[in-house]
């Protein structure tokens, strides 16, 4: 990353380190942790639209790797 970042670009890398920090203080880290934020890091970063980026993440995550939850949401 040695472009300058846009502010939205900015604000969503901080969000996804801080949110990866957390998870490894929760005991969540591992290097494949790191490795699957570093590849969110690089995409918001080079993408023209960071938050639009961010979206088509989150559709392809809901489409690919549905997350098992009870009726109703988390509990």
């Amino acid at each position: 990353m040695t472009a300058t970042l846009t502010p939205d670009a900015t604000h969503i890398i901080r969000q996804l380190r801080a949110d990866q920090a957390a998870g490894t203080t929760a005991g969540l880290g591992s290097p494949g942790w790191d490795a699957f934020h570093d590849l969110l890091v690089e995409l918001v970063a080079e993408a023209p639209d960071p938050a639009a980026r961010v979206g088509e993440i989150t559709d392809l995550l809901a489409k690919y790797a549905p997350v098992s939850r009870p009726s109703g949401g988390v509990r």
